[in-house]
């Protein structure tokens, strides 16, 4: 603005020069185009780029094969994945889908299986499985883990899944049983249950829970509505079946009468006989149970039962030009179970009459039928081949133990075959088949196995792998109760890190020797005559 040239305080109105309009327009462009962003929606990031790859999926029931694409949806090399939608057509079963609360529900038969986005849990009306990875929301859908499909899903249903990663073809049938059924015989004091095999089965009782004995049936395939019993039948109560991945479960619920059983098998294996017994009563009964422990007998003439540890043989896995597994740091397979084996020596040997011998004392190459060569020339007792695991994926972790026989999943069949490999010929699993099951020893090994196991996760803190089967060329022709373990994962770094450090291994050592001991006093325990 400016004054007027009479100089009478007549202010006049405003002028805009060209340079202030176009600074005005400038800003005004400005301010629209923010306004613009603001009110425009945001574009989504791209989504990240998964691997994938197409899988056929063979459904076993005279349907043509389906192809479906699996993806990788978690970290680099870790499980593959498959769309909700997908997986309910391969199995031709109902799906529902509730996208606000995020769970998708599959109807498999009677049975409804309950999935949640972010988690791992897998849940039916009677129990929950925990898989290994959460399922994951994907392109505005549930993908369901592979996991699901190998392992879960024969647990849960009648279901037999064979999985092939090197071809990615599944193979879906229907379980084909080798559990026939049962019978039960009862006496004025006992009460027998027979458990009809249609093939041999190694098999082992747990009693550690009052009034009730767990019946362990290795390599069983079972249909558990068949085999639940509801009703009592003498002095059993109940039984309730359940199916394992690589094994099946008979929990017998018993009478508070039970004070003994005898376990043993019939009909050259193809029997598993539970016989549980009264004692006679002289006397008033007292008003309470008559104890939560339940002694078993074995009868004396049982073959393969009398087993005396006196020498324990010790198996270093690899050694020499047989490095084994490598871990993180450089660490190798063979100089830890060397260290674990030579404590195991120092704690064990002269240990009430117990002697240890090792099949390698150094860094030196020994076959794998030598090893079993050496325990059977020096009339070992036991044969215990010590391991360390390892997986491609680094989040793998835990223990597990071994026994010899045919491989049951996956991946025993892979943990088999890796160790097998410093044979230095093609051997297939597949050489055991049933000539095993003859072996006077395996229900021992697997006996033997659970004791180490139970120890091994106990003792050193680690997650229970379990006790599985698998078909070890190092086990094979050992006349003696023989088993595999692995301690713990040489590809987890966590793990990797302990079995790096002597206290590890003398923790591995005592919880060994702690389990050879169980095993010795349970072998030589009492053994009363059947009545």
């Amino acid at each position: 603005m400016r004054r007027s040239a009479t100089g009478r305080g007549r202010w006049e109105g405003w002028r805009l020069l060209p340079s202030s309009l176009a600074r005005l327009g400038l800003g005004l462009a400005v301010a629209a185009a923010c306004l613009a962003g603001a009110m425009a929606p945001v574009s989504a990031a791209p989504e990240p780029r998964y691997e994938a790859r197409s899988a056929s999926i063979l459904p076993g029931d005279g349907r043509p094969s389906m192809t479906f694409t699996f993806k990788r949806l978690s970290p680099p090399n870790q499980e593959w994945y498959i769309a909700g939608s997908d997986l309910a057509d391969a199995l031709q079963v109902g799906r529902f889908w509730r996208s606000d609360v995020r769970k998708l529900v599959l109807r498999v038969g009677d049975q409804r299986i309950t999935f949640t986005v972010g988690a791992r849990s897998v849940v039916t009306a009677e129990k929950t499985i925990l898989l290994h990875m959460p399922v994951v929301l994907h392109q505005g859908e549930p993908w369901i883990p592979l996991e699901f499909l190998t392992s879960i899903l024969p647990q849960l249903t009648q279901k037999e899944v064979k999985w092939n990663p090197d071809s990615f073809v599944l193979r879906l049938g229907t379980r084909q049983t080798n559990v026939a059924g049962l019978s039960f015989q009862q006496e004025e004091l006992s009460t027998e249950l027979q458990v009809h095999l249609n093939v041999p089965l190694a098999f082992r009782v747990d009693d550690s829970q009052p009034r009730q004995l767990v019946l362990k049936l290795y390599g069983a395939r079972i249909d558990p509505s068949a085999l639940t019993v509801g009703r009592p039948h003498g002095l059993i109560e109940s039984i309730e079946a359940i199916q394992r991945s690589d094994h099946a479960l008979l929990v017998v619920h018993l009478s508070e009468l039970v004070s003994r059983y005898q376990s043993l098998s019939r009909d050259e294996g193809r029997t598993v006989v539970l016989k549980v017994f009264q004692e006679p009563i002289t006397t008033i009964p007292e008003p309470v149970p008559r104890g939560p422990k339940i002694v078993q007998t074995l009868p004396s003439t049982e073959v393969g039962r009398k087993v005396k540890v006196r020498r324990v043989i010790i198996d270093p896995g690899h050694g020499g030009a047989d490095d084994g597994k490598k871990g993180i740091g450089g660490l190798l397979e063979k100089d830890v179970t060397l260290a674990i084996a030579r404590d195991l020596k120092r704690l064990l040997d002269g240990h009430d009459g117990i002697e240890v011998l090792l099949t390698r004392d150094s860094d030196v190459t020994m076959g794998l039928i030598e090893r079993t060569e050496f325990a059977n020339q020096q009339r070992g007792d036991l044969f215990i081949s010590i391991h360390c695991n390892g997986w491609y994926a680094q989040d793998a972790h835990g223990v597990e133990t071994y026994f010899l026989s045919p491989a049951k999943s996956q991946w025993d069949s892979e943990v088999a075959k890796a160790e097998n490999l410093t044979t230095g010929v093609a051997e297939d699993v597949d050489f055991i088949v049933w000539d095993l099951v003859q072996n006077l020893y395996i229900q021992e090994s697997a006996t033997l196995a659970e004791a180490v196991q139970e120890r091994l996760s106990s003792d050193l803190g680690l997650t229970n792998r379990g006790v599985k089967q698998a078909g070890f060329r190092v086990l094979v022709g050992a006349y003696m109760p023989a088993i595999l373990v692995e301690t713990a994962f040489l590809s987890n770094p966590e793990e990797a890190r302990l079995l790096g450090t002597e206290s590890f291994h003398h923790k591995v050592a005592q919880a060994l020797a702690a389990a050879i001991l169980d095993f010795r006093d349970r072998m030589e325990a009492v053994r009363e005559e059947t009545p």
